[in-house]
C-alpha cells in the first residue's frame, strides 16, 4: 500500500534527523571515550569509538520510532493505536522543544498536499483561539463587534447541519474596522487567507462598475458562488461597499440566504458565510453613541439593544440605494446588523502604536499623541470622534520617518 511505503520513507528521514541531533545529546551510560584505553587495542570492533557509535545508532533508532509514532498519530489520528501513542509518550516524557518544532514542521509540510486535517480539508483551519486573540488584542474600541462576531461565527461553524447561510452586515464610518475584522475572519478560518479557494471578495465599484452590464454580472456572480460552494464545504463571500451593489445583484443573493433555498440554488453547500461591509447609516450609529455618552453612559455599557433597532430601521428607510429595499433586508435574510462604533482619541493612539509595532519601529508616547492629534475630530463642538477612524495612520507614520 502507498501509505506503507510513505511510512518507511518517513522512518528513514526521521532516523537521519535524529542522527543529526544526537551529537549534542547526553552520552549513554557506561560509554567509554577513545582516549581511555581498551582491552584489545588492535581490534577495530572493540574500539570504544565504534561501541559509542553503536550505542548512538540504537538510541537514534528508538527515538526515531518514537518520533514516527507521534507523527503518524498526529497526521492519521483515526489509525492511531492509543497503546502505541502511550508507549511513545511514557509518563514524564515529552519532546524536546527543537524536536517538537521539527515534528510540527514535518506535519505541516505533509499536510500541505495531503488531506490529513480534522476537518477533512486542510484549506480550512477554523482557528477560533486565534480569532478571539485578534479581536481582543488587535481591534480597538469595538466591544460589540468583539462579542458578537466570535459568538455567531463559532456557533454557526460548529452547528452540525445548518439550514441556512450565515449573513452578517457590518455598518459604520470609514476606518472603524469593518475590513479589518473581515480580514481577521479570513486569516483565522482559512489556511491561505484571501488566497484560499474557499473565499471570494467582491468590491462593488471594482467588480460591478457598469450598470449596463448588470445581467452579465448576475450570471458571473451566480456562477462564482456555485463553483466555490462545490469546491469547498465551508465558504466565505465578502461584499465590500455593499450599499453600492445594484439591486439586481442583491436579488441574485436572495436564494443563497433563504432558510430553505430551492435545490437548484443550494449547490450542495454545508457552511456558507456572507459578509456585507457598508458605510451605510454610520451617521446614525454616531448619533446614538454621542447621545448615550452625553447622558452619562460609558462606551462599554452600550449594547446591541441601544443600536440595532435604530440601525435596521434607518437602513430600511434609506432611499438613495437599493440595499435597504432589497429582499435581503425586507425578508430578514440578514442575521445580524453589526454596528461599528466611532473611534475616539485613545483608540487612534492604540492604532498608531500597533502600526509602529507591526513595522518593528520605535516610538514614544509623545509621537503617538502627535499622530492622534493630526486626525480631524467631530462633531465640531465636542470633537470626540475621529472622522477617519484609524484610516491613514500608516501614512502619517511615514511622515514622521521621512
Amino acid at each position: 500500500m502507498l501509505r506503507g511505503s510513505w511510512r518507511q520513507l518517513w522512518l528513514f528521514l526521521l532516523l537521519l534527523l535524529q542522527l543529526l541531533l544526537l551529537p549534542g545529546a547526553p552520552e549513554p551510560r557506561g560509554t567509554s571515550r577513545p582516549w581511555e584505553g581498551t582491552d584489545e587495542p588492535g581490534s577495530a570492533w572493540a574500539w570504544p569509538g565504534f561501541q559509542r557509535l553503536q550505542e548512538q545508532l540504537r538510541a537514534a533508532g528508538a527515538l526515531s520510532k518514537r518520533y514516527w509514532t507521534l507523527f503518524s498519530c498526529q497526521v492519521w489520528p483515526d489509525d492511531c493505536d492509543e497503546d502505541e501513542e502511550a508507549a511513545a509518550r511514557p509518563l514524564g516524557w515529552r519532546l524536546p522543544l527543537l524536536g517538537q518544532r521539527y515534528l510540527d514542521l514535518l506535519t505541516t509540510w505533509y499536510c500541505s498536499f495531503q488531506d490529513c486535517c480534522p476537518s477533512g480539508d486542510c484549506r480550512i483551519s477554523n482557528n477560533f483561539t486565534g480569532l478571539e486573540w485578534d479581536l481582543n488584542v488587535r481591534l480597538h474600541g469595538q466591544h460589540l463587534v468583539r462579542q458578537l462576531v466570535l459568538r455567531t461565527v463559532r456557533g454557526y461553524l460548529e452547528t452540525p447541519q445548518p439550514d441556512k447561510a450565515l449573513a452578517l452586515s457590518f455598518h459604520g464610518w470609514s476606518g472603524t474596522g469593518k475590513n479589518f475584522v473581515a480580514r481577521m475572519l479570513v486569516e483565522n478560518l482559512y489556511r491561505d487567507g484571501l488566497m484560499s479557494d474557499c473565499v471570494r471578495m467582491f468590491i462593488a465599484t471594482f467588480h460591478f462598475p457598469h450598470r449596463k452590464y448588470v445581467d452579465l454580472y448576475k450570471e458571473q456572480l451566480m456562477g462564482q458562488i456555485q463553483d466555490t460552494q462545490q469546491l469547498c464545504h465551508q465558504t466565505l463571500f465578502i461584499f465590500d461597499e455593499a450599499e453600492k451593489l445594484h439591486p439586481g445583484l442583491l436579488e441574485v443573493l436572495g436564494p443563497h440566504l433563504e432558510r430553505r433555498a430551492p435545490e437548484g440554488h443550494r449547490a450542495k453547500f454545508a457552511w456558507t458565510i456572507f459578509l456585507f461591509l457598508s458605510n451605510l447609516r454610520g451617521d446614525i450609529i454616531n448619533e446614538v453613541v454621542l447621545k448615550l455618552l452625553k447622558a452619562g453612559w460609558s462606551r462599554e455599557e452600550i449594547t446591541m439593544e441601544h443600536l440595532e433597532p435604530h440601525l435596521q430601521a434607518e437602513i430600511v428607510e434609506t432611499t438613495d440605494n437599493g440595499f435597504g429595499h432589497s429582499r435581503l433586508v425586507k425578508e430578514n435574510l440578514i442575521d445580524y446588523f453589526i454596528p461599528f462604533l466611532p473611534l475616539e482619541y485613545r483608540h487612534v493612539r492604540l492604532c498608531a502604536r500597533d502600526a509602529f509595532l507591526s513595522q518593528e519601529l520605535l516610538y514614544t508616547e509623545e509621537t503617538l499623541d502627535e499622530i492622534a492629534q493630526m486626525m480631524v475630530y467631530v462633531p465640531k463642538e465636542e470633537q470626540l470622534f475621529s472622522s477617519q477612524g484609524c484610516k491613514s495612520i500608516s501614512q502619517r507614520i511615514n511622515y514622521f520617518l521621512s
